[in-house]
């Protein structure tokens, strides 16, 4: 919500917030923060709400990425905007609404009694029962923080079939910009003698008399 302007809907504001300029709901389908920094080729892209326990952990793997990373926090506005994240960031049922990620494990919520797998036919995720624990018979998918195309399919589940996923959606370990650069140019002058005078006098010069 545009909080500093007295509580007018955004561009992230869910169908049929009521606000200002808004007074009937609106109608405009929010935008995915995540979906848009994935689809503009970020490396590190997170998901977390203010007051959760898992946040500084989200926090420190930011940190510790090398490279710019980007954090989605859902943030209660209490003065236009109350509560607007309760049904995933609420404590009480959290476990069934809420998927937090962890690198190498299984994408299990509800206690372990549910889990995410991938729906081969129809190219999707889904949600499946997880019987007497057994998470590998129901197909459920072990995350892989470097699989871009499943941290779309997370960004872009629908809350409500499905929990809210948390945690760190993509993680790309490619080598930063700067440290590309860097390498660049070391191989490039690996061998050679720094000499100032031979390049100022390379292609066409002038001498003034």
């Amino acid at each position: 919500i545009y909080g500093l302007t007295k509580g007018q809907y955004s561009p992230t504001s869910r169908v049929g917030t009521k606000s200002p300029s808004t007074p009937f709901g609106s109608v405009d389908r929010p935008a995915t923060p995540c979906a848009f920094a994935l689809g503009s080729g970020a490396r590190f892209v997170a998901r977390g709400f203010d007051v959760s326990k898992h946040l500084p952990e989200v926090l420190k793997a930011a940190h510790a990425h090398k490279g710019a990373a980007f954090i989605e926090i859902f943030q209660n506005c209490i003065v236009y905007n109350k509560d607007v994240f309760e049904d995933f960031a609420a404590a009480k049922g959290a476990e069934h609404r809420q998927l937090w990620l962890q690198n190498g494990e299984p994408m299990l919520f509800a206690q372990g009694t549910k889990g995410i797998a991938l729906d081969v036919e129809a190219l999707n995720l889904k949600v499946v029962d997880v019987v007497d624990g057994d998470w590998q018979a129901a197909g459920v998918i072990v995350h892989n923080v470097t699989n871009r195309s499943i941290a779309h399919m997370l960004v872009e589940m629908p809350f409500g079939e499905f929990p809210m996923a948390l945690g760190v959606l993509y993680d790309d370990p490619r080598p930063t910009y700067d440290s590309a650069v860097i390498e660049q140019n070391a191989a490039l002058s690996a061998g050679k003698t720094p000499d100032l005078q031979a390049l100022i006098a390379k292609g066409q010069t002038w001498t003034v008399e």
